[in-house]
């Protein structure tokens, strides 16, 4: 296809014409090629307020109908397709995402027990996803297909575990995260993170329980 004979061709059309257009290659592109180009034109923006009530309903229905297989859909992966992500699972991670962000304006509210509730469901769904129950499908999924800075979403749960957890709750919560993070390089800063906002007696129940199961908590090099 020639660009300047289609440009030349679409300065004629009409605007009902170029909207019909645009709306199509929209629904051709994936979730990263459509805030590329859309984005700045509708920008995503963070509820004023959330009820942790209604949040923690709508997030146990989410996981209800993941571990129903709502969002699952195989495919015969060969080596054309394997790239391909399903329309379900770029819709789980989209959802996922949006959970997490008004779980992060829950901790933003002080409303940190409902944060804690909410953020639990959501990471406790995530590591069936990538302990490869059957959330979702494709050839190589992970946490990194969520569109957010989940590091920010990881601090977010963290300090709102900070504000209500005792020691015993602070490290049973935050192991399971340490220990994934390990796993991802250290990418989402768990432990550091942990570390800033425990209080004295959270932290020293929280290092105990890391250097009893020899969580890795630096750089290897």
């Amino acid at each position: 296809m020639n660009k300047d004979k289609l440009f030349q061709s679409l300065s004629k059309e009409n605007t009902t014409t170029l909207l019909e257009l645009l709306r199509a290659a929209y629904e051709l592109l994936n979730h990263d090629e459509r805030n590329t180009l859309f984005g700045q034109y509708a920008p995503e923006k963070l509820p004023v307020q959330v009820d942790g009530e209604t949040l923690l309903v709508d997030i146990e229905h989410f996981a209800e109908m993941s571990r129903d297989g709502f969002y699952y859909a195989p495919f015969m992966i060969n080596s054309k397709n394997y790239m391909h992500i399903p329309e379900e699972t770029d819709e789980w991670f989209k959802k996922i995402d949006g959970y997490l962000r008004d779980s992060c304006q829950l901790t933003a509210q002080a409303d940190y027990l409902s944060a804690v509730a909410c953020f639990g469901l959501l990471y406790e769904l995530i590591d069936e996803m990538e302990s490869g129950d059957e959330i979702v499908f494709g050839d190589e999924i992970g946490s990194w297909l969520i569109p957010g800075d989940e590091k920010q979403y990881l601090t977010a749960y963290i300090t709102a575990v900070a504000q209500v957890a005792t020691p015993d709750e602070f490290a049973a919560i935050i192991v399971p995260l340490a220990r994934r993070d390990s796993y991802q390089s250290l990418s989402g800063q768990v432990y550091a993170t942990a570390s800033r906002l425990a209080n004295a007696a959270q932290k020293e129940r929280l290092d105990a329980e890391i250097k009893r199961l020899n969580i890795r908590t630096e750089p290897l090099w």
